[in-house]
């Protein structure tokens, strides 16, 4: 009888694996989202955690690379501040360890180039406000992307 309910544990572990691949072959996840889709779907914590244990040995689970991949994408495609970026990969689940070091990764000098970038767009787009209001407009625009107002005084200054 005691050996039934191990092959029905290992079985439920197994199940919770091949769904845990299928939801990561959409795009990679963090441990945390892993957890919770699973739990979604009914599976018990022992599953879970077999599961989460055999995903992190192949590497289809790892937090560092999910956080270091995650920044990068940002900085090319939809640039935000590195207090934003940190937000996000916190509220995905990231180690607060691991988000400092890949935050680490990310200069001071890039994070300017890159909110450089973006107000000169922005203040190109509000050309038809008057001065103060493009201004203003500009430097809101930086502060939604999670931009530091030292940085966004810094940029609108060289800007006008």
């Amino acid at each position: 009888m005691g050996s039934v309910s191990y092959l029905d544990e290992g079985q439920k572990a197994d199940e919770a694996y091949q769904r845990a691949l299928r939801y990561l072959g959409f795009r990679p996840r963090t441990q945390k989202e892993v957890e919770e889709y699973l739990k979604r779907k009914g599976f018990d914590r022992g599953a879970i955690e077999k599961a989460i244990e055999k995903l992190k040995g192949y590497r289809f689970i790892d937090d560092r690379a999910f956080a270091s991949s995650w920044v990068n994408s940002r900085m090319r495609n939809n640039p935000k501040g590195r207090a934003a970026m940190a937000r996000e990969l916190r509220q995905k689940g990231v180690d607060a360890e691991i988000i400092d070091e890949v935050m680490e990764s990310v200069s001071r000098e890039q994070e300017e180039a890159v909110a450089n970038g973006l107000a000169q767009k922005y203040y190109e787009k509000y050309r038809e406000a008057d001065e103060r209001e493009r201004v203003y407009k500009t430097a809101q625009a930086l502060a939604r992307r999670g931009f530091d107002w030292e940085l966004i005084q810094r940029i609108i200054r060289r800007l006008t």
